[in-house]
């Protein structure tokens, strides 16, 4: 599952237990287990916040580093 600008905007645009339910959800679909991590409702708002102003270049290393979570190098 690859992000882009698309999918950010749609996430950041969700309430902030749809996000996190998004958030988990993303992650585990891409190997990554977040489930015992815990969020406080500022924490989220400035999840949303580095999310919208993310550069094209960081979408693409996150993209990369997805990759390398799921399939390794």
């Amino acid at each position: 599952m690859k992000i882009d600008r698309k999918r950010i905007s749609s996430l950041c645009a969700m309430n902030d237990r749809s996000f996190y339910g998004a958030v988990k959800f993303f992650a585990g679909a891409n190997g990554i287990d977040i489930s015992k991590k815990r969020v406080a409702p500022g924490e989220i708002a400035n999840l949303k916040r580095a999310l919208s102003t993310l550069s094209d270049s960081d979408i693409v290393r996150i993209n990369e580093f997805l990759h390398i979570c799921k399939y390794g190098r």
